[in-house]
């Protein structure tokens, strides 16, 4: 068993509340105050921090602030951070839970690209990860909680109004529950499970079709304690990097024949929002206020 580290822990109580107040400068005694920390410790603390560029003692009003040699650390630490090498792992235990095809996405630029992926039954053949066109309702868990411009800019690519009002309607529910549900159609199955075969729907112009008539069906669920008209092909939940950004998104997919009861629809979605909450927590993520 590791031995207690109490100057490893009161510098990190330092840099916390630093972290967590951006926009405001402490003094020593409020430092030390909030910290729990005498202030001839805390002296000596931001003394050193201070001497390493850690943090800023501003001369004027000799209040501190975190420092320059911080934003080179956390490039540092974010080229190193991904949290796609977190989720095989995470996937492995989803499939052999649900006995679903459990995948992560991560978005990028205008596509939802899948980075990892685990089926406790294979499938017939084996896919190349899928990459799918980031347009209403591809991807609405990871877009809950983006911003308004982003939001905006994936909303703008729908194709057609119907989808715009499907996809406004059931985000506010995503975000209070933390997870999405999506309706299976066999557009829908074609384009996120890839097992058309002719014409493949890799193909642009077959894309391009799937994704047109998708916008015309309302696949969101917008509650899913009611019982779902059509048979469930996804659940999805998102986990949340440090800053309270979507770093991935999980989903466990349904096949023909083995979709979800609409009675375990709920239970499913907790079963998979619990394990991107893990993996949130995994990678130090934060998950952000769902009025946000």
């Amino acid at each position: 068993m590791a031995r207690p580290a109490p100057g490893a822990d009161r510098s990190v109580a330092v840099l916390e509340l630093l972290a967590h107040h951006p926009d405001e400068r402490f003094t020593l005694s409020e430092v030390a105050r909030r910290c729990r920390l005498n202030k001839a410790t805390a002296h000596a603390l931001l003394t050193v921090l201070a001497e390493r560029g850690i943090l800023l003692r501003h001369p004027d009003d000799k209040r501190y602030s975190l420092g320059p040699r911080l934003i080179a650390i956390g490039e540092a630490a974010r080229r190193g951070y991904a949290a796609a090498d977190f989720a095989p792992g995470v996937l492995a235990e989803l499939a052999a839970a649900t006995r679903l095809w459990a995948r992560a996405w991560q978005a990028t630029g205008d596509h939802l690209v899948c980075v990892a992926q685990a089926a406790d039954l294979a499938p017939p053949e084996p896919q190349p990860p899928a990459r799918l066109p980031l347009v209403p309702p591809v991807g609405a868990a990871a877009m809950a909680w983006a911003d308004p411009a982003t939001a905006e800019a994936w909303l703008a690519r729908a194709g057609s109004t119907e989808a715009v009002r499907a996809t406004l309607a059931a985000l506010p529910g995503i975000r209070e529950r933390g997870f999405a549900v999506t309706l299976g159609s066999s557009e829908w199955r074609a384009l996120s499970n890839g097992r058309l075969q002719n014409p493949r729907p890799d193909d642009p112009a077959v894309r391009r079709a799937l994704m047109l008539t998708i916008a015309r069906q309302a696949l969101l669920v917008v509650d899913p304690d009611d019982a779902p008209a059509s048979p469930v092909a996804e659940v999805a939940a998102p986990v949340f990097g440090a800053a309270g950004d979507v770093a991935l998104v999980l989903s466990v997919t349904s096949g023909p024949g083995d979709e979800v009861p609409a009675a375990g629809v709920s239970a499913l979605g907790i079963r998979v929002r619990d394990a991107a909450d893990g993996l949130t927590a995994a990678v130090c993520g934060r998950r952000p206020d769902p009025a946000t």
